[in-house]
């Protein structure tokens, strides 16, 4: 009986273990790919404000500012051109 008791809390644990594990590991591969994510936000953010030259923004027409904001976006708008 004491036997029983004693392989009935080893499985028991061993399930908790592997149930623990595996969460603790889908936790890590959802922050990698938060990191990830946040990594090519900001790598396309930079790139697009040196593209739209917001410090000469003032001295465009509102013309020029759409077809340099059209250029940008098909220059560098794209996941593909950013890697």
């Amino acid at each position: 009986m004491k036997n029983l008791r004693i392989t009935l809390a080893v499985i028991f644990l061993s399930i908790v273990f592997l149930f623990s594990l595996k969460t603790y590991r889908d936790f890590v591969i959802t922050n990698d790919l938060k990191n990830e994510e946040k990594i090519k936000l900001k790598k396309s953010a930079e790139i697009l404000n040196e593209c739209f030259d917001l410090e000469n923004k003032s001295k465009r027409t509102i013309n020029e500012a759409l077809k340099l904001i059209e250029y940008c976006l098909e220059e560098f708008g794209s996941e593909k051109k950013l890697n």
